[in-house]
């Protein structure tokens, strides 16, 4: 018995029994309807088989037509930032609708205030004993 979900051994089971049928032919002669539907299932199994065959190298055509044309949207893109920022200026603020940073004046960072020198505890005195009489 094959593999349930194997294609290819599927189909080599169902030719294989369909060719010991044709050898057995006469000693089966009430199995013509079974034959015949087992023969249209083998035709639609292979039909089947075809058309996910198509559509797997439609999809990876599909796949490369869809990579090929990001590339492109992404090389128009750039062109049309490139002319907004030229025709704006780099400095405009309207250049942020075309997801561009406009060219800003630096800020300075301000200088936190010097802190104090951190001036070491007083030495504790030692505590004094107790004299003993």
């Amino acid at each position: 018995m094959p593999n349930i979900n194997s294609y290819p051994e599927t189909t080599t089971d169902l030719q294989r029994l369909l060719a010991a049928y044709q050898e057995n032919a006469d000693k089966l002669p009430d199995s013509k309807d079974e034959v015949a539907a087992l023969q249209k299932a083998l035709a639609d199994a292979q039909a089947a088989k075809a058309r996910q065959d198509f559509h797997k190298s439609e999809r990876q055509v599909a796949s490369q037509d869809l990579k090929a044309t990001l590339t492109q949207g992404r090389d128009l893109a750039m062109r049309l930032r490139s002319a907004a920022k030229f025709k704006i200026g780099p400095r405009n603020e309207k250049l942020a609708q075309f997801n561009i940073k406009p060219l800003r004046k630096r800020t300075r960072k301000a200088t936190a205030p010097a802190a104090p020198a951190a001036t070491p505890p007083p030495a504790a005195a030692p505590a004094a004993k107790p004299a003993k009489p």
